[in-house]
């Protein structure tokens, strides 16, 4: 009884409008207080501290930094530039290119956000002059930003990896083939619908010449991704380091190879980076007595009682996790949601026998659907901005892309291998 009215305050809080940061502290405080007393506070503010205090942590500003940098700097430009020139003429091109240039971004910025709102202006624009709709447009470019968090660096990937004491450099390969499986269920998608729907065909092949110039003109931003997987899987750098030189690269890049950065600019960006930081550490240090919380009042063995009362078979649970997850996601923001889950399903997880970085892509990847899923996905809302378009209309043209990435995450979740074939291969085991 006690497990259910926790969880009940908690959402009555949230759905109350009160901030999800508040929220936990709040329902956090009020238990310690109404368990045990006023003196079991002091508790309070060590987990508070003590949640902020992990080392992988410190990639989240420089990751959030390198994404701003790069869509204020030009990078993002030539990204998408290079995706048009590769499969931008077919039927439907943009809307492959939209895709691709997610894909290729995700490996910079780690953020569904900042793809959304830095490269989905581009994606946006050159949908709209090539013909397609406005509705449409701003429906791929929402879907598709959902692979940022998924295909490395991430930096949800780099909070759970903070809070299961897990190998970020493990995350960030087991995220490259789901992300892989993302882009290729919505290119499906786009080429079920593209007769349908009689998209517009791209542009022809340019001159050689031009293409050529586009690629190597491109080239150093390509060469950013790989380069931050290399640093982090050789040992050269541990993944907050190489969030370091993400950042010093985009920074090299938007001053000095695209001169598209202006020092007014750097100001502007490094405010925003800032901001956007502190918003998400905000929420990992107040989710920390909450978590205490909740292991103190035995909740996790409560729920994960239930959940075996239900069915002690892995894929039953896992897909009553899943069913939960997406529901949860379309009212609460993703890192929230992941901090809230975390300490109530990992006692659950493990005991089943489930690999956890396997359940870290299928959390994430729950967490991603959420972003594009009415009435709260905070990724429509940015691309509704972006494009000009009232929510509804996203939200009609959405649903079969939904489905796609629920497809996903279906077989992501039944067949591990698609997590956990790079981490072993690289000599990543059962955490």
């Amino acid at each position: 009884m006690f497990t259910v009215a926790i969880l009940l305050a908690i959402c009555i809080v949230i759905l109350g409008g009160i901030p999800i940061a508040v929220a936990l502290g709040l329902v956090a405080a009020v238990t310690m207080v109404v368990t045990v007393g006023p003196d079991l506070l002091f508790i309070f503010i060590q987990r508070t501290y003590a949640g902020t205090t992990s080392f992988p942590l410190l990639a989240i500003p420089f990751f959030v930094l390198a994404g701003n940098l790069m869509n204020i700097g030009g990078t993002t430009e030539r990204i998408f530039a290079v995706a048009q020139l590769l499969i931008g003429r077919i039927r439907g091109g943009l809307a492959y290119v939209n895709v691709l240039g997610s894909l290729i971004f995700a490996g910079m910025s780690g953020s569904a956000v900042a793809d959304a709102a830095g490269l989905g202006v581009i994606q946006q624009r050159a949908m709209e002059n090539a013909g397609f709709k406005a509705r449409y447009a701003a429906t791929i470019t929402a879907v598709s930003s959902t692979i940022g968090p998924i295909v490395p660096p991430s930096i949800p990937f780099v909070i759970y990896g903070s809070l299961a004491n897990i190998s970020v450099g493990a995350l960030f390969l087991a995220g490259i083939l789901p992300g892989l499986v993302m882009a290729l269920s919505l290119m499906i998608i786009i080429t079920v619908s593209a007769s349908y729907l009689n998209l517009p065909r791209g542009e022809r092949l340019p001159p050689f010449a031009v293409a050529a110039r586009t690629v190597l003109v491109a080239l150093p931003a390509l060469m950013l991704p790989p380069m931050i997987l290399i640093v982090i899987f050789t040992g050269i750098a541990t993944p907050t380091e190489a969030a370091v030189v993400a950042a010093a690269i985009a920074f090299g890049l938007g001053r000095w190879v695209y001169r598209e950065l202006t020092y007014a600019d750097v100001a502007n960006v490094f405010w925003e980076s800032a901001r956007q930081t502190a918003q998400v550490m905000f929420i990992i240090a107040l989710s920390a007595p909450f978590s205490w919380v909740l292991i103190q009042q035995q909740i996790p063995n409560a729920i994960l009682q239930a959940l075996l009362g239900i069915s002690s078979e892995a894929w039953v649970v896992l897909l009553i996790i899943n069913v939960v997850l997406l529901i949860l996601g379309m009212f609460i923001e993703g890192i929230a949601l992941m901090i809230i889950a975390y300490p109530v399903l990992m006692p659950v997880v493990l005991s089943l026998g489930i690999d956890p970085i396997h359940f870290g892509v299928i959390l994430v990847l729950n967490l991603m659907i959420g972003l594009v899923t009415p009435p709260v996905g905070l990724c429509l809302y940015v691309v509704a901005g972006v494009a000009k378009v009232p929510i509804a209309e996203i939200t009609r043209e959405i649903w079969p892309y939904l489905l796609g990435l629920i497809a996903s995450l279906l077989l992501i979740t039944f067949v591990p291998a698609i997590s956990l074939w790079l981490p072993n291969y690289f000599g990543y085991g059962l955490q």
